[in-house]
């Protein structure tokens, strides 16, 4: 049974266990927008997201975004429902999706796209049928340049992330000789390109290597790596391809400290010891609305992965969207987009608010640095 249907099938489970998380400070409370407002409402929320795949990651962001709506329904007294739509980060399905979901006027509301690279292909699609789009994972900085204008993230973006791992690997790694590899995709592009300019701002020499997505060896790559290189940077979009690098890079004998970007906080995925990667939002565990919730998502999935934090306040906000402007208990994709801009959380599972700035950028969003060891991630910047 995929992770998708196990989600559907658990609905009665989370209604019985979810009030423990209400109890403990969770969402209820959390918007400005609908603060003490109970109020029955209708409305269909798609997520475009990976789902139903091999193994239990491909519907981690699903997952997340399903609990978020079962609780929120639970909290309100609301019956908002899922619309799937299985998505990664390959832009000809998005396309496709991106066109079925506009067509289908009781879409009100969207939580992704995952990755920066379909964000930016569908977002012109989903902008002329009027339906905003909040990533719970899109980091790209040029997505908030203006041109996609429903366009909403839950993460800071990389021109944040950029300047916490390089700083990190400069101050806190003393990297003198780094070599950063790209995928040669939107997202890896983007972030490898902001290191690179803190990097070289800092004195730090750097050497640019590309391992495009799909590569089945980093022989080549790897060649030009020697003893004198100290750090290596993989803004990878897989994190299971950049545990294949890292693996490959040892057998070859070589052992510089490494550097991961977000993509790669993913435990199931990419777990060599010692290595960092960063985050764009504290692990749910940090938080103790977010170990309640844990035990929920655990409770219904059997797994936890912190990965899908972000979808659960990207589901959230789009729902805090439509409850605040439902008119005779219907949602609207009009109101979910006029209300966005001004929607605000103020308590979340991550411990932090969410509100947005002129841009749809997260206010005041900031990037962490976790190192991987025996116990799972620790928070090291």
């Amino acid at each position: 049974m995929s992770a998708l249907v196990r989600a559907v099938a658990a609905g009665s489970l989370l209604a019985a266990v979810a009030v423990g998380v209400a109890a403990c400070g969770g969402s209820a409370e959390s918007s400005e927008a609908v603060a003490g407002l109970v109020k029955p409402c209708v409305g269909k929320v798609a997520v475009m997201a990976p789902y139903g795949g091999l193994e239990e990651k491909d519907s981690i962001q699903m997952n997340w975004a399903r609990v978020a709506l079962d609780n929120f329904n639970l909290l309100h007294g609301t019956s908002f429902v899922i619309e799937p739509a299985n998505v990664s980060y390959e832009v000809g399905p998005g396309i496709r999706a991106a066109k079925r979901l506009a067509d289908d006027m009781s879409v009100v509301g969207v939580v992704g796209p995952q990755t920066s690279g379909v964000t930016e292909k569908v977002g012109p699609i989903l902008d002329a049928a009027g339906l905003a789009y909040v990533s719970p994972s899109a980091t790209r900085a040029s997505l908030t340049d203006g041109t996609l204008k429903g366009f909403y993230r839950v993460v800071p973006n990389d021109d944040v992330q950029g300047p916490a791992i390089g700083n990190f690997v400069a101050k806190n790694l003393a990297g003198r000789n780094v070599v950063v590899v790209d995928n040669a995709e939107t997202y890896s592009l983007g972030l490898a390109d902001s290191l690179q300019k803190t990097l070289e701002g800092s004195g730090v020499q750097v050497t640019r290597l590309s391992a495009p997505l799909g590569t089945k060896s980093y022989a080549a790559q790897i060649a030009r790596i020697d003893s004198s290189v100290d750090v290596v940077v993989l803004p990878f979009l897989l994190a299971d391809e950049a545990q294949r690098f890292v693996d490959e890079l040892s057998a070859a004998g070589r052992s510089p400290k490494i550097v991961g970007g977000d993509s790669l906080f993913v435990e199931s995925d990419f777990s060599e010891a010692g290595a960092y990667v960063s985050s764009y939002a504290p692990d749910t565990r940090e938080t103790a609305a977010g170990a309640d919730l844990i035990r929920l998502y655990q409770t219904i999935f059997g797994e936890f992965s912190p990965f899908g934090g972000p979808a659960y306040l990207a589901m959230e906000v789009v729902l805090t969207a439509a409850l605040a402007t439902c008119d005779r208990g219907v949602a609207s994709r009009g109101g979910v987009w006029m209300a966005l801009p001004t929607t605000r959380l103020k308590e979340t599972i991550l411990g932090e608010p969410i509100a947005f700035d002129q841009r749809h950028e997260l206010v005041d969003g900031t990037f962490r640095i976790y190192q991987i060891d025996a116990g799972g991630y620790r928070r090291v910047g």
